[in-house]
Order: C-alpha cells, then structure tokens, then sequence
C-alpha cells in the first residue's frame, strides 16, 4: 500500500506482517495508563507490538486489509492508519477491523472504553451523513442475526453534526463533528450506562464480543482518512 510520505515521515509496518488471530481478555493493568481508584485496565491496545491480533469479521484477505489498515509510528507512538480510497478503485469494500474477545468481556464490570483518534479527511457528505465516515469505533455486544437485531454501538466522528440512528440495531451517535486536522483527540464511553440507557436493560448477563475501527467512502466514492491510537478497556477489579 503506498501512503503519502508528507502525511506520515515515519515508518510504517504493513499488516501483511501482522497477525489475524481471536484475541483472549486478560486482566492486566497497564503501564503509563493510570486507571480510575478501584478499576484497572482489563485490555489495550497501543499497536506496538510485533502482532496484531485483530480480525476481519467478515474475512476479507490480508491484501484488502493492507490496502486500507497500516500500523505507523509518529516519535514514540505508535497507530493505526486507515485511508480508504474509493475515487478510482470498485474495491475494497468497507472493512472492519478489530479485536474479538474470547471469552467476550462482561459488560457489567466493564467502567468505561476509551480511545484517541483523529479525522485527516472527511468523505463527501451523501444524503445519509452515516453512509461514510472518516472514523469509527465500533462495539459488538450481540451480533446481529437474520431475524434479529443486534445491539451495540457505533461511535462516529461525523462530517457535520448529526442525529443518532440505529443500523443492524446498533446505536450510531456522533461523539464529534470537527473539520479534519492532524490533533488527537480523546474519547471515554460508558458502554453499561449507555447500553441501559438505548436498550432500557441491565448490563448484568451481557458481554462485549468486538470492538473495531470502520473508516469508509464506497458509498460516497471519494476518500477517508483516520488514525486510532491507544484503546482501552477499564474494568472493575
């Protein structure tokens, strides 16, 4: 995949050297991320390690991944760079990206999700301000079926401000609608008090089986530019 070298003067490693395996929930806690008093840090993700073991739920091969997803570094800190390109090419498609838990995290003890990311480039705008956007984080807590919906959400950063919708069941709510920029930016969740704020049910029972990334232009066919930094899971002791 080429990347533009004036966006991003440092190295960049393909996903084609990155594993795709199922990851398992391990209780750590995490050096340099202090944890509220009474939580630690139950998973992150700070993609400098030599694998990545993160999958497509819809298995598209490694060449489609590498051509939208490249772990990069910027002095110290390491992310994910995702561009998708839709102005010439039919594909890829949209891809999901992301780390499914096994054993799925209860949601329950789960205090809070957070992240860091940037928008680089917004897509065109369509009918629908949902149909692309240059960054989301997605989380799975019952996957949709054929006859039924799922639950979860999707968390955008949208081009401009918009109203929250559902897709597959899932809440799609607009954390933020800034222009593009180069700045980081910050993002915690509380997915129990959400999750019994849109279902209207206790998180007790309840699991979290994938969070992932979705940076799209096919419907808009024009381009997409995100990077993901530093995700987090805090979770009761």
């Amino acid at each position: 995949m080429t990347l533009r070298s004036r966006l991003h003067p440092r190295r960049a490693r393909p996903l084609s050297t990155l594993g795709a395996r199922a990851g398992i929930f391990f209780l750590v806690t995490a050096a340099g991320i202090p944890a509220a008093p009474g939580s630690k840090i139950g998973w992150q993700e700070k993609f400098d390690k030599g694998s990545l073991d993160w999958a497509d739920p819809l298995k598209h091969s490694p060449a489609a991944l590498a051509s939208v997803f490249t772990v990069m570094h910027e002095g110290p800190v390491a992310y994910l760079h995702a561009r998708h390109d839709r102005t010439v090419l039919k594909e890829p498609p949209a891809l999901h990206y992301g780390k499914a838990f096994a054993p799925a995290v209860p949601l329950d003890r789960i205090r809070s999700l957070s992240w860091r990311w940037r928008a680089l480039k917004h897509p065109a705008v369509g009918k629908d301000p949902w149909s692309d956007l240059a960054a989301s984080v997605y989380v799975v807590i019952r996957r949709p079926e054929l006859l039924h919906g799922g639950r979860g959400f999707k968390f955008g950063w949208t081009a401009v401000p918009t109203k929250p919708d559902h897709q597959h069941g899932l809440l799609e709510t607009s954390l933020r609608s800034d222009p593009a920029s180069r700045d980081w930016k910050h993002q915690s969740v509380d997915l129990c008090a959400l999750y019994r704020q849109e279902y209207n049910a206790p998180c007790a029972g309840e699991t979290v089986e994938y969070i992932g990334v979705v940076t799209d232009a096919d419907n808009t066919h024009s381009v997409a530019e995100a990077d993901y930094a530093e995700l987090s899971l805090e979770v009761a002791p």
